[in-house]
């Protein structure tokens, strides 16, 4: 029931944008001119520390379409993230945004791609942006030495976030997500300092509502482009869309295998995978030779192994 929703509320803001299409030559171009942005960033992401770069670069293909790179560098809990995407899009900066949106990133041997539709809707202060689409999320089958129990899977994600410009240089915005098939809120704040030569903005932002996939996360990005005292509402609907970034899940790993009883008993092992043959129920410790020498075995579907099948 929520993704019909949502959907249909994409569905409604993409048929007004559409209707839009005939007024687009008298209007501003898609992109202002060359831009970009870089920001870093660093808090909390589900519970671990997190410290992330962001960037994008932006460029007009003629008065009615626009195209942007995005990057992303970073750590969380002590593992590198990393990855990109773009964005293919038509706009007119005084009503709307519409464009397809690909990405690919990974962390902690997961990789996520995503192919998506992008849309934003500008009316007076406020901003309506959304994405949707499908996403394929890629999980290792070992992580740590241990079996992962969390699954490939394939679903619908989407966000959709309502935005207000309490001034031209300060934005507030809240909003709904569905990532990783399990649904919470957002919401975050953005500053932008001018007049100091380079405009630099100061910016916090949450996701919140399910205890897996809380984030809250403050920093400062950086904007480039021909014109440095550009307010942030001109800069957010005539440069630049947003750079976003994937929700993670948590694997769930193997937490145990059998306790080996006292004395030296050693497992027999057979083949490349070092399947256990003796003992049958695994209680034993790997000899040498296998990756785990000197530990008890571990177990999947009854079976049990001395090193990765």
């Amino acid at each position: 029931m929520k993704i019909a929703i949502y959907c249909a509320l994409l569905a409604g803001s993409a048929a007004v944008l559409l209707g839009s299409l005939n007024a687009a030559a008298d209007s501003l171009p898609a992109v202002s001119g060359p831009n970009g942005k870089v920001s870093v960033e660093g808090g909390s992401f589900d519970d671990n520390g997190a410290g992330i770069a962001l960037g994008s670069y932006a460029i007009p293909l003629g008065p009615s379409f626009g195209l942007q790179a995005d990057g992303a560098i970073g750590v969380i809990d002590d593992d590198t993230l990393g990855g990109g995407g773009l964005h293919l899009f038509t706009r007119q900066p005084e009503k709307y945004l519409l464009g397809v949106y690909g990405s690919y990133h990974t962390w902690d041997s997961i990789n996520i791609w995503r192919v998506a539709a992008e849309a934003e809707l500008y009316v007076n202060r406020f901003s309506l942006s959304g994405l949707a689409g499908y996403e394929n999320v890629d999980v290792p089958t070992f992580s740590g030495g241990l079996l992962v129990l969390t699954q490939d899977d394939k679903h619908f994600f989407g966000t959709l976030d309502l935005g207000y410009y309490i001034t031209d240089d300060f934005k507030i915005y809240g909003g709904y997500r569905y990532l990783n098939e399990t649904s919470f809120a957002g919401a975050g704040a953005e500053y932008l300092v001018r007049g100091q030569g380079v405009p630099i903005s100061l910016f916090a932002k949450s996701d919140f509502g399910n205890s897996d996939y809380t984030r809250i996360t403050g920093g400062l990005k950086v904007y480039f482009g021909s014109d440095p005292d550009k307010s942030l509402i001109d800069r957010q609907r005539m440069d630049d869309p947003e750079n976003y970034l994937p929700v993670f899940p948590r694997l769930v790993k193997q937490s145990s295998s059998p306790t080996p009883p006292p004395g030296p008993t050693q497992c027999t092992v057979t083949g490349g995978d070092a399947e256990v043959t003796s003992p049958a129920n695994g209680a034993c410790i790997c000899p040498s030779g296998t990756a785990l020498a000197g530990q008890a075995p571990f177990g999947f579907s009854g079976t049990y192994y001395c090193s990765p099948p």
